[in-house]
């Protein structure tokens, strides 16, 4: 179904539901920040309910109110307060012609906000951002997955088939939630990302040998996979490898440090944790070539972001950015030897051919991921929903 373009004087309220709000928690607290953000100015009023992390960051243009979790359900974020304040949120916000938007499927906010729109009539869009895909289901030990399969079943699917619309970020991700749940409707909106109108934080001086990571260090993200290609891809040891983000866990941070060793790229290889504000810009200012050979994602926001530095970008067909070579970044399978061979490639462009390889990424951005083309698609999915 193509949506037309709302007017910018219609304004649907919306609350969003989310389990995790803090910053270094990756892409879905990202996107509930801009979507929210960017709603309030176009003159939505906009709820934010999370349970765990901060999101008073957002006070200034949306109510917020988290429910940490409490009593027998905290490992599944839950609370005895939850029902009671997402009821109140949805009467009071959204219960007038609104939408309740669900972020995530696997804790109890999302499907308690599920339930108590289906007792108040409200409409609900429900985005996975990436959590059913068919990776993560099979990457898990037996024990967590046969919880994940009896979660789905009891719980999740059924609260799922309520809502009115399914929303998929790329269109690998429709194909996949049609076949997990092929009696709903689903949308695709792809993530966004705010494109300054001047190329002013374009780089003005020349990049260095540097092959830039910037995700969350954690297995889905294949950060083992670019350390691997790193070492075979023989760049010459002027080249540098660094990785940028807030470690999935000690004991895979570890692993990692001790493949870099067994690799023989110690010396040229460097950690450096997570970056924020101008140390994370500086990074991206000064990298040649960004690798986010992911297994499983959802259009990464890092990848857009990249592009907006113009700072072309590696990374892999599960991001569902099919359109990524349109615009001089490279699209290859999560293996050792094809990431290997596109760095190979990557550090044999000229400095104007990386240069124009950048700006191509960034015009496609600016054309197909800027919020000035995808926020009008969301306008038009909330208010199509609230008139029904």
């Amino acid at each position: 179904m193509t949506l037309s373009p709302l007017p910018s004087s219609t304004a649907v309220p919306v609350l969003h539901v989310a389990e995790e709000m803090a910053p270094v928690a990756g892409g879905v607290p990202a996107v509930v920040r801009q979507l929210s953000r960017r709603l309030a100015q176009a003159g939505h009023r906009i709820g934010v309910l999370h349970a765990r992390g901060d999101a008073q960051d957002l006070a200034d243009c949306a109510r917020v109110l988290a429910v940490p979790p409490a009593g027998l359900g905290r490992a599944w974020a839950d609370s005895p307060a939850l029902p009671v304040q997402l009821r109140t949120m949805l009467s009071e916000l959204v219960s007038d012609a609104g939408v309740l938007h669900v972020h995530g499927v696997w804790s109890a906010p999302q499907m308690r906000a599920l339930q108590q729109a289906s007792v108040l009539g409200v409409p609900a869009l429900f985005t996975a951002h990436g959590m059913l895909e068919p990776w993560l289901w099979n990457r898990q030990g037996w024990l967590v997955k046969a919880k994940k399969h009896l979660f789905w079943r009891m719980i999740a699917a059924p609260r799922l088939a309520t809502c009115r619309v399914l929303h998929a970020i790329t269109p690998m991700e429709r194909d996949q939630l049609r076949a997990l749940l092929p009696g709903n409707r689903i949308e695709v909106v792809p993530n966004a990302i705010e494109v300054p109108p001047e190329r002013t934080n374009l780089p003005s001086g020349s990049r260095t040998k540097t092959v830039l990571f910037l995700g969350r260090i954690e297995p889905k993200k294949g950060v083992d996979l670019l350390v691997r290609a790193f070492a075979a891809a023989s760049m010459g040891s002027d080249w540098r490898l660094e990785i940028v983000g807030p470690s999935w866990s000690p004991r895979y941070l570890q692993q990692l440090h001790d493949l870099v060793r067994q690799c023989g790229i110690e010396a040229r290889t460097r950690f450096r944790g997570a970056l924020f504000g101008a140390d994370k810009e500086a990074a991206l200012a000064s990298a040649w070539v960004m690798a986010t050979p992911s297994h499983s994602e959802v259009v990464g926001l890092v990848n857009l972001e990249a592009a907006v530095h113009g700072l072309p970008t590696i990374t892999t067909h599960p991001t569902g950015l099919w359109d990524w070579p349109e615009g001089g970044g490279l699209l290859i399978e999560p293996a050792v030897d094809a990431l290997a061979s596109a760095l190979r490639q990557a550090s044999s462009w000229s400095d104007s051919e990386q240069r124009e390889r950048g700006a191509a990424s960034r015009r496609l951005v600016e054309r197909r991921y800027s919020w000035a083309a995808v926020l009008p698609q969301w306008q038009a999915l909330y208010a199509d929903l609230a008139s029904r």
